[in-house]
């Protein structure tokens, strides 16, 4: 039998107030980061490494979702593994009405038991309560930029979804979903690579391909004089047209001695070793930053840093 001041087994009160203390303090943590557009952007800038006016407009953009009600969609172009998908996960984490739609398996509506552009408006909470929502479409210009008729069907579609309105969603005839896009922010996210190869086919570019700019960013003026992107998808782009720079050697270099972006010191933490990299493993990695980013160098660290465990799981230091 429990005493006069012990709680019997079966009372579940403590369990509900950690829960309830847990949620509370969430809801500070989240109200601190969303504050004010610098605050957003102080939350984006420990996580991601360069990306200024990416992390910076979507800063402002958030706040001015929450706290104006605004609408707003954006263009982001850049190569794999700049950083573009990768600052729509460090929102996720902290906003909950956020969500990752890949584009390029796509058709339209009338391609029955296909994937649709509008599905992507199931994943987000549009009723009256719920946050602003944001829809990251990434891969878009596989979508955009399909060579068949395809294309000009899904850009109709899209168009009505950034547009703001009301639209039946879903792939079940009989219970399809309305939803109101006038309460969803559109982030397009695309590499554009075949208008890069277009712009070189144009220009006479005869150079060999090992010596050409693969990382070079496609302009706002190659997109207005593309004749695959219409003038009216263009022109609802109100938050404007983001480019972000490749990742080259040199900001490869920076990066993997930053003790806050480093891929090395978060692997660091993750596996709870130290880790020395050997000054030819170094130029390896940075060599790989131009054809995989970012991305590549974490996948390879973490594949080698693996295969060391296998080795031996108790070590404390891995030497690469």
């Amino acid at each position: 039998m429990p005493t006069r001041y012990e709680k019997p087994w079966w009372d579940d009160r403590t369990k509900q107030m950690a829960s309830i203390m847990r949620d509370v303090e969430k809801e500070r943590r989240e109200a601190d980061i969303f504050s004010t557009p610098k605050s957003i952007y102080k939350y984006f800038d420990k996580r991601l490494f360069g990306c200024h006016e990416y992390k910076k407009a979507l800063s402002t953009a958030i706040w001015s979702s929450i706290n104006l009600k605004t609408k707003t969609n954006f263009l982001v172009i850049g190569p794999s593994g700049c950083g573009k998908t990768e600052l729509a996960r460090i929102l996720s984490n902290v906003y909950y009405n956020t969500t990752i739609f890949d584009a390029s398996t796509v058709a339209p509506v009338s391609y029955k038991g296909t994937v649709t552009m509008s599905q992507c408006l199931l994943e987000v909470d549009t009723s009256d309560h719920a946050k602003p929502a944001w829809i990251f479409i990434d891969e878009i210009d596989k979508a955009l930029l399909k060579e068949s008729e395809l294309a000009p069907m899904i850009m109709n579609e899209l168009l009505k979804m950034i547009e703001g309105g009301n639209i039946y969603a879903g792939t079940d005839e009989k219970n399809k979903k309305l939803v109101d896009t006038s309460k969803i922010n559109f982030v397009m996210l695309g590499t554009f690579s075949e208008l890069k190869n277009e712009r070189r086919k144009t220009f006479g570019f005869i150079s060999e391909p090992d010596t050409q700019d693969s990382g070079s960013i496609i302009t706002r003026d190659t997109l207005h004089n593309s004749s695959q992107l219409s003038n009216e998808f263009l022109g609802r782009i109100n938050g404007g047209i983001i480019e972000v720079e490749p990742m080259d050697e040199k900001k490869a270099e920076a990066l993997l001695a930053d003790e806050n972006y480093s891929p090395i010191k978060k692997l660091e933490r993750k596996y709870r070793v130290e880790i020395e990299l050997s000054e030819e493993r170094r130029r390896q990695l940075v060599g790989m930053v131009s054809k995989y980013g970012v991305r590549g160098i974490y996948t390879e660290l973490q594949t080698l840093i693996n295969d060391a465990i296998f080795e031996d799981c108790y070590t404390e230091k891995i030497t690469l």
